[in-house]
């Protein structure tokens, strides 16, 4: 393997398998092995160039095309110096042996520039550019990943789409759960598409799966607070303690559930304030889902003075009940004096609704019972107090 590995006309992608298995001594060896390849080839490459001066018309050209077929083996060679030196430290080797290895590698990528005619710079860079192996090369690949792009995104979103037809067969899942589902399969889409693509436009995606690696583990730590949230996120969407568009009371705040992500819930107020809570907050709480069962209890108290009729309020709040159609029959409404107060007597009128209709019926029945009890001469008394004064005798009356 270490033959192959130190050949003079080795490609990169066949040395990066030959290096597999190879120790650090071996390493080290082939170091200096493809060292003095390179020294070979730069002493050809000098000695063109010296070559070169005095030069002019056909005899230049052909040196010039001499230089540039040198310099295209060098940059091989200089590549696959590179991979020993980074298959080496891979590896554990010692840093002091490998530096003096890299100085010189880096230095002679600037010294070689320098040495070379400007015409033949020229040369090399034109050829560069047709090149397959140089941009002409880079452009395809780059056609390639756009193209590759622009059909991951249509598999993404046809993939997300595909998914949401099968979610719409399970009526118990939640919509948050749902979205979060679609969110998840649409991004790993993505993500998948987008390592293949990069495969296909021959970039090496194997450092970025390590990257990612090194990411999660750091993450882990630093956003511990997230993922809770996270987890937190997960469990309110499989338990289901309320969905989009419910009306809940959670940490101090009531509102409709407008969205959720994993990290936080968005909750619209009547007024339409946004208020966004943090899943860790919700799920330590206590949740009430005023929007969970289909129908509500209205729950009403109307006071009317102690010198007015009860049976005859009573009687005027079932005829509003009745002759509102958003009240329910089933269960029946119930409509009693509920307590005798200090000011009034307190009618307690309880009619079952639709949980939608709530707020329209608790409004409108105010309205109506209020205008009714006008209407028939019932008193709604506010809270008052009767004061008796006496006069007090003098000493002298006495």
């Amino acid at each position: 393997m270490v033959a192959k590995a130190s050949d003079v006309a080795v490609l990169p992608e066949n040395l990066d398998r030959y290096l597999v298995p190879l120790t650090n001594d071996e390493l080290s060896e082939l170091a200096n092995v493809w060292q003095g390849h390179l020294v070979s080839k730069l002493v050809a490459y000098v000695e063109l160039n010296e070559k070169l001066e005095g030069l002019g018309g056909d005899q230049a050209e052909a040196v010039r095309l001499d230089i540039a077929a040198v310099n295209e083996d060098q940059s091989r060679m200089a590549e696959n110096y590179q991979l020993v030196l980074s298959s080496w430290t891979a590896k554990g080797g010692v840093a002091e042996d490998i530096t003096p290895h890299q100085k010189y590698l880096d230095a002679l990528r600037s010294a070689t520039l320098r040495a070379t005619d400007p015409r033949t710079v020229v040369s090399i860079a034109l050829g560069w550019m047709g090149s397959r192996d140089g941009g002409l090369g880079l452009l395809l690949q780059l056609a390639v990943f756009v193209v590759a792009l622009v059909v991951l995104l249509f598999v993404a979103r046809f993939v997300r789409n595909l998914v949401a037809k099968g979610l719409k067969r399970l009526p118990a899942m939640s919509h948050l759960l749902q979205g979060f589902v679609l969110t998840v399969v649409y991004w790993i889409t993505v993500i998948v598409g987008l390592m293949v693509a990069l495969g296909i436009a021959g970039v090496n995606v194997t450092p970025l799966f390590a990257v990612f690696g090194g990411l999660s583990f750091i993450l882990g730590f630093a956003l511990q607070d997230t993922l809770g949230n996270l987890a937190s996120g997960l469990m309110i969407m499989v338990l289901k303690p309320f969905d989009t568009g419910d009306f809940i009371e959670i940490s101090g705040a009531s509102g409709v559930v407008d969205d959720m992500s994993v990290v936080s819930t968005q909750i619209r107020t009547f007024d339409n304030q946004i208020i966004v809570v943090p899943n860790s907050k919700i799920w330590g709480d206590v949740i009430t889902n005023v929007s969970a069962a289909k129908t509500r209890r209205v729950d009403l108290v109307f006071g009317i003075a102690y010198s007015d009729n009860a049976p005859d309020a009573l009687e005027v709040l079932k005829e509003l009940v009745a002759a509102d159609k958003r009240c329910l029959g089933d269960p029946e409404p119930a409509i009693f004096v509920g307590e005798l107060g200090e000011s009034s007597v307190n009618l307690f009128c309880r009619p079952w609704v639709a949980t939608d209709d709530y707020w329209d019926v608790y409004w409108g029945l105010t309205g109506q019972v209020k205008e009714r009890f006008d209407a028939e001469g019932i008193s709604i008394p506010f809270p008052q107090r009767d004061v008796h004064l006496y006069e007090a005798k003098t000493t002298a009356e006495s």
